[in-house]
């Protein structure tokens, strides 16, 4: 057995994985360079990252807008209304999702994330729903450019820098998002 190896690699490559930084590596580096409509390897990928369980009328409606989109500046309110209009339901999660695949330093509205921010949608109709997400999403960016300025979120970007150094190509915005999935 060769015992020369890095340590500081192995154990950077597990973090990844068990972040799964590694998909997230795929997605990034493959959505702008494959049709996501098609592409089945990119939605495996994506749908597994994400955790998407929705039914194949559903996927096929969300991955056709995401390609449409994704060369342009689509915005949460865009995205979240199209998938209203659309499907019926409201869907902050996949909305933010698609939005942060396309724009990185965008956040992610993910339950764990919310829980963590002492967020919560509320709302009597579906309609209302809506247009709280999007008020919402609204905060919740605020609130990411506001941490990233403190010290805390100074050293959350240079602790997974340090731990991470080959991921640091990631946005301050997923790194806190990482950040805040993982201690749920």
């Amino acid at each position: 057995m060769d015992m020369n190896f890095d340590v500081s690699k192995v154990f950077q490559e597990r973090l990844a994985s068990s972040m799964g930084l590694d998909k997230y590596r795929y997605i990034m580096e493959q959505v702008s360079i494959t049709n996501v409509a098609v592409d089945t390897d990119f939605q495996r990928t994506f749908n597994g990252f994400y955790i998407v369980r929705r039914n194949e009328s559903w996927r096929k409606s969300y991955y056709e807008y995401f390609e449409s989109v994704k060369n342009g500046k689509p915005t949460f309110e865009n995205i979240i209304t199209y998938l209203y209009e659309c499907t019926g339901n409201i869907e902050p999660s996949f909305s933010s999702k698609m939005l942060a695949t396309i724009l990185p330093e965008k956040p992610i509205w993910d339950r764990y994330v919310v829980q963590n921010l002492n967020m919560q949608l509320t709302g009597a109709t579906k309609e209302e729903k809506l247009k709280n997400a999007i008020v919402l999403y609204a905060d919740m960016e605020k609130r990411y450019a506001n941490f990233l300025q403190t010290e805390k979120g100074k050293e959350c970007i240079r602790e997974f820098d340090h731990v991470l150094p080959d991921y640091k190509w990631v946005s301050n915005i997923k790194k806190i998002d990482s950040i805040l999935w993982s201690i749920r």
